[in-house]
C-alpha cells in the first residue's frame, strides 16, 4: 500500500532512504516491487480471462466443467476444469443454472392401510388421530398426539 507513495515522494524531491525509513519499508521490498514482472503462468491466466468471460457471456448456463469441455472441443485455448473454476471465481462469475431440488424419498417397509375416510359422505362420529415426533434442542424427543374432528375441521384435543 505504501509503495506507490514512494514514487510520489521521490517526485517531490525527497531522498529514497528517508522515504523508506519513514514508511518502514525495506529497500529490497521496494526494488522487488519496482522491477516486478509477471510470471509466464500469470500472463497465461490473464490471457485466459477474456476467453472464459466471452464463453460465459455466450453460454450463461455453462458452469466451469462445461466451459472447460467447450475449450477442449474448440480451436480456442485449452483450459483445465480447475483452472476454469479458479478464473471464474476471480472474475466473479458463476453459472446461472440452479441445481434442482430433489424431494427426499421415503422408504416404507410396512404396507399402507387404505384410506377408509376418503370415500365416506357422512363424517359425523368420525375422529382422526395423529402422533408426531418432535426433536427438542437438547436432542430429546417429545410425542405430540392430536385428535381432529374432520366434520367441524377442529382439533378436539392435544396431548404431549
Amino acid at each position: 500500500m505504501g509503495l506507490p507513495l514512494v514514487n510520489q515522494f521521490l517526485a517531490q524531491g525527497y531522498a529514497l532512504v528517508r522515504i523508506l525509513s519513514a514508511l518502514k519499508i525495506k529497500p529490497s521490498t521496494y526494488y522487488n516491487w519496482r522491477h516486478w514482472q509477471p510470471s509466464r503462468q500469470e500472463k497465461r491466466r490473464e490471457s485466459l480471462k477474456p476467453y472464459i468471460l466471452d464463453v460465459w457471456k455466450t453460454f450463461k448456463f455453462y458452469g466451469y466443467r462445461r466451459i472447460a469441455a467447450y475449450s477442449q472441443q474448440t480451436d480456442g485455448p485449452k483450459v483445465s476444469g480447475y483452472m476454469t473454476l479458479k478464473l471464474m471465481r476471480e472474475l466473479g462469475i458463476k453459472s446461472r443454472m440452479q441445481k434442482r431440488y430433489r424431494k427426499p424419498k421415503t422408504v416404507v417397509t410396512v404396507d399402507q392401510k387404505p384410506n377408509l375416510i376418503r370415500h365416506l359422505h357422512d363424517l359425523s362420529g368420525v375422529w382422526q388421530t395423529d402422533i408426531t415426533y418432535i426433536q427438542l434442542t437438547n436432542h430429546r424427543w417429545v410425542y405430540l398426539a392430536t385428535v381432529l374432528d374432520p366434520e367441524k375441521r377442529k382439533v378436539l384435543g392435544i396431548g404431549l
